[in-house]
C-alpha cells in the first residue's frame, strides 16, 4: 500500500465530521465529541495523541464510534463513487479508530488509580503507509 497521506489532518478531518455529525444531547456523548476535536486539534500538528487518563473510557468509546460511523454510514457511499484514495483513507480511519481505542484502554492499565485524575496517556497514531493491524506481506508473523 502506498502512503495514503503526508500527514494525518485527513484523520482529524475525520474527527471533526463525526463529532459534528454526531447527537451531543446527551451529556455523555457531548464528552466524547469532545474528546474528538481535541484530538483532531493535536493531530493538525502532529502524530500523537495525548488525553487525561480521567477521560479515558469516554475516549475510546468515541473512536470506537467513529469507526462504526465511518464503516456504516461513509464507507459504502465511497464504495458508490469509486475513488480509491478516497476508500483507502476510510479503511485506514476505520481501521486506527479501532486499534486507538484499544490502546487507550491498554494503557489506561498502566495508570495506578491514585494518578488517574493527573496522568496522561499518549497515543502515538499507526503509520500512514498500511492498514493498523493488517499485517504487510513482508512482515514477519510474531506472537504479539
Amino acid at each position: 500500500m502506498t502512503k495514503i497521506s503526508e500527514n494525518y489532518k485527513f484523520y482529524a478531518g475525520f474527527l471533526r465530521f463525526v463529532a459534528a455529525k454526531t447527537d451531543k444531547s446527551d451529556i455523555t456523548v457531548n464528552a466524547m465529541m469532545a474528546e474528538l476535536n481535541q484530538a483532531a486539534d493535536q493531530l493538525e500538528n502532529g502524530s500523537r495523541i495525548s488525553l487525561l487518563a480521567s477521560r479515558a473510557q469516554a475516549s475510546s468509546r468515541a473512536f470506537a464510534g467513529v469507526a462504526q460511523f465511518l464503516q456504516h454510514r461513509i464507507l459504502p457511499e465511497a464504495q458508490a463513487h469509486g475513488d480509491q484514495m478516497a476508500l483507502s483513507q476510510l479503511e485506514w480511519a476505520i481501521a486506527a479508530s479501532l486499534q486507538i481505542g484499544r490502546a487507550v484502554i491498554l494503557h489506561l492499565d498502566d495508570v495506578e488509580p491514585e494518578n488517574i485524575s493527573t496522568a496522561t496517556i499518549e497515543i502515538k497514531m499507526p503509520p500512514l503507509d498500511r492498514i493498523p493491524g493488517v499485517q504487510s506481506k513482508d512482515d514477519n508473523p510474531t506472537l504479539h
